[in-house]
């Protein structure tokens, strides 16, 4: 139920964060591949679902809206949130990047990113 109610509070704060057009390109079009560069909640913005899963693998929680995907990944005390909407060509790419504390609030979304990282690098024994 927790879970549930962040996600709708994560949702009413990206209807009235996100901006649209921020990381896509001047003709539209979105980011294939993050690289291999270290990874920012900045660099997050304007990449395709793909390069997304390619860098953080898939994520914990999605929900499939009309034109909009939210992806959920877990980072201990946190969860990072990232938002794709359709673009003018039709194709999901970020438009917004935001991280949640588990008991609510606001979380850094570096430092979220970071946990969610650290989680997902260690080894599964």
């Amino acid at each position: 139920m927790r879970h549930l109610l962040l996600l709708g509070l994560a949702l009413g704060l990206a209807a009235c964060e996100t901006a649209p057009g921020k990381g896509i390109d001047a003709r539209g079009g979105i980011m294939a591949s993050l690289g291999t560069a270290p990874l920012t909640p900045a660099s997050l913005l304007g990449a395709a679902p793909g390069a997304i899963s390619a860098r953080l693998g898939e994520p914990d929680f999605r929900r499939a809206e009309p034109h909009a995907e939210i992806w959920q990944y877990a980072g201990g005390d946190c969860s990072l949130f990232v938002y794709f909407y359709e673009t003018d060509g039709g194709a999901l790419g970020s438009r917004h990047v935001d991280a949640r504390k588990m008991e609510g609030g606001p979380a850094s979304k570096d430092a979220c990113l970071a946990a969610v990282l650290a989680k997902r690098n260690v080894p599964m024994s």
